[in-house]
């Protein structure tokens, strides 16, 4: 995910990257431990809901769609960051609580609908580029797998619990396969200049990024409809995987900013294939592998670049922080436990969860100690030069 051309520089605006991203990682590291203690008949379920489809709903419209709220919002008042933020976390209390009704299906469609206004609006306005008018259609289709997860809740529609998470999915996918296609190959070409002095050329492929493009929204489409799958998820992941070859991924391993990025766009590609054709020819459980896509893919993809754009627009310089990589460390061990959890579910299931939440609070930690840090660095700067 690639900053938004209009960063502000002059400090008019809030930093609303710092409650979005403290929100979606406290709010993450919190959900699978309280999903894990439903399954475990721990806590009770949620009334006359789909307690597999409300997971995946606070994962992907609850925890992914925060995290897109802190990359997006970067030139919003006081007032406008405020009201996101109480409209994202009350949708997370309807859910929790089980409010339905015109009551809860108003809650659950603010925060997707104040996403597009202030920042998928403003971020299709400045586009200026064919393949960058992709970003506010997908932003706009949280609303819509809000709305069917929703119109399922209430018995409007056949399984549109089911098909509502399934089509935010989709977005999230595509929204993070388009926009790694820009971080990475441009931050690799630089790592490629200062390890081996020499240029990486041929790294877009802008032709693959369409058909990933076009794959996604294909099977956002299927899914939306509750129609049969045909593979475009399959071909979006494989297209994905061919764009990475030319990125020099090994390369990157030995890099902190970008090692656990790349790793989480490799997991999410081929949890897309390997989600795909067990879907299409029946071959293993479909959901291992979108376990594999959602916390190994998603959850490394979205950790690191929330410590990416931290780092640049709290303006650290050129110093990385290494904890990514312990965070990258649980996050591929989570992933791991969880798609082999049916060995063993009394107990992988738990340990997988109990990493996952770990992983994110870690994460809090380095976030809330930066600014901390940099809060006071700002605060003795005026005394340095003093007599």
């Amino acid at each position: 995910m690639s900053e938004p051309a209009s960063v502000p520089r002059s400090g008019r605006y809030p930093k609303a990257h710092r409650p979005f991203f403290l929100a979606a990682c406290l709010y993450g590291a919190l959900t699978a431990p309280l999903w894990w203690a439903e399954w475990a008949g721990w806590l009770p379920g949620c009334r006359d809901c789909d307690p597999a489809a409300r997971h995946a709903h606070e994962m992907l419209l609850g925890f992914a769609a925060a995290v897109l709220g802190g990359y997006l919002f970067t030139k919003v008042t006081w007032p406008r960051l405020i009201l996101a933020l109480a409209a994202w976390a009350a949708a997370r209390v309807g859910a929790w609580t089980g409010l339905d009704g015109p009551a809860g299906l108003v809650l659950a469609l603010g925060y997707p609908a104040l996403l597009f206004a202030f920042g998928g609006w403003p971020f299709l306005k400045a586009a200026k580029l064919g393949h960058n008018m992709v970003f506010a259609p997908a932003i706009a289709t949280f609303a819509v797998a809000e709305a069917l997860y929703q119109a399922g809740r209430l018995g409007l529609i056949e399984a549109g619990e089911r098909r509502g998470v399934l089509t935010a999915f989709d977005m999230v996918a595509l929204l993070i396969l388009v926009m790694g296609g820009r971080v990475i190959p441009a931050a690799m070409a630089g790592l490629v200049r200062k390890e081996e002095s020499r240029q990486l050329f041929d790294r877009n492929r802008p032709w693959l990024e369409w058909v990933v493009i076009l794959g996604l929204a294909l099977e956002a489409l299927s899914d939306a409809l509750g129609l049969p799958h045909v593979g475009a998820m399959a071909v979006a992941g494989i297209a994905a995987l061919a764009r990475q070859g030319r990125w020099r991924p090994m390369l990157s391993l030995t890099d902190a900013s970008m090692g656990p990025i790349q790793l989480g766009y490799f997991l999410l590609a081929s949890g897309l294939v390997l989600a795909s054709v067990a879907d299409v020819i029946g071959m293993g459980p479909g959901t291992d592998a979108l376990h594999l896509a959602t916390l190994g893919g998603i959850g490394l993809v979205t950790s690191a670049m929330m410590l990416r754009i931290d780092h640049i627009r709290e303006r650290k310089g050129h110093r990385w922080r290494k904890i990514g990589i312990l965070v990258a460390a649980l996050l591929v061990v989570a992933a791991d436990l969880r798609i082999t959890a049916s060995v063993a579910p009394e107990i992988l299931i738990p340990a997988s969860a109990a990493l996952w939440s770990l992983a994110f609070l870690t994460l809090v930690a380095a976030l809330v100690l930066g600014w901390w840090r940099g809060a006071g660095l700002r605060e003795a700067k005026p005394h340095i030069n003093q007599p």
